[in-house]
């Protein structure tokens, strides 16, 4: 009789172990599958961005001959910036530029439009380049705010699925679910993001310098 109830302790044990072993098994991949869909809708922002840029700065190309490389350069960082804190603060820069871009219409007076565009333009075609530009980089606008928006809510199942791996049981799973980095711009990143731009137009102004 003894033997059959420690027999059965033992069996209720081991039933409770696999149970919780199973639940937390289950939560992790529920917590994985949040966070890598958060990073899939996340993605899907960034690039509408990415293919919205160009045509906003063909058509700031059309009102003024300033040199627009900065704007350039800054998308090909946050398109080529690998997913985590060097492509949050990629894509950081880029807004910084974008929005320092949507001055140019308003600091060309009408005066200094002749000699700034290739083309002399009449106040009509001028007026319509002005709302193209203002209705691109409003869509640019919301497009950084879905991007904040969407770096939130992964970031919040980022860090709910790291401390639910960091629970006891967890911790036997740790191989099989990794660790997924947060979209955040660190103090160093940005650093490295903001000197990227420049450092590589220092770098064709040196090639420019030296084949001429």
């Amino acid at each position: 009789m003894v033997w059959f109830i420690v027999g059965a302790c033992v069996l209720a044990l081991v039933i409770l172990a696999l149970t919780v072993t199973i639940l937390r098994f289950n939560q992790l991949s529920m917590a994985r599958s949040l966070c890598d869909e958060a990073k899939r809708q996340l993605l899907v922002e960034l690039r509408g961005r990415h293919a919205l840029v160009p045509a906003y700065i063909g058509t700031l190309q059309q009102i003024t001959t300033r040199d627009l490389s900065s704007v350039e350069l800054a998308l090909a960082s946050a398109q080529r910036a690998p997913f985590g804190p060097r492509g949050a603060a990629a894509e950081n820069a880029l807004t910084r530029t974008i929005d320092e871009a949507a001055q140019i219409p308003s600091q060309i007076s009408d005066r200094a439009i002749a000699a700034d565009s290739t083309l002399a333009m009449q106040t009509g075609p001028r007026e319509e380049l002005d709302t193209t530009i203002a209705l691109l980089h409003g869509q640019l606008n919301v497009l950084a705010e879905r991007i904040l928006a969407g770096a939130r809510i992964y970031n919040t199942n980022v860090d709910l699925y790291h401390r639910q791996r960091e629970r006891a049981v967890s911790r036997l799973f740790k191989n099989v679910f990794k660790a997924r980095e947060p979209f955040t711009e660190t103090d160093q990143e940005r650093s490295s993001a903001e000197a990227e731009p420049q450092d590589q137009f220092g770098a064709s102004n040196r090639t420019g310098s030296a084949g001429s």
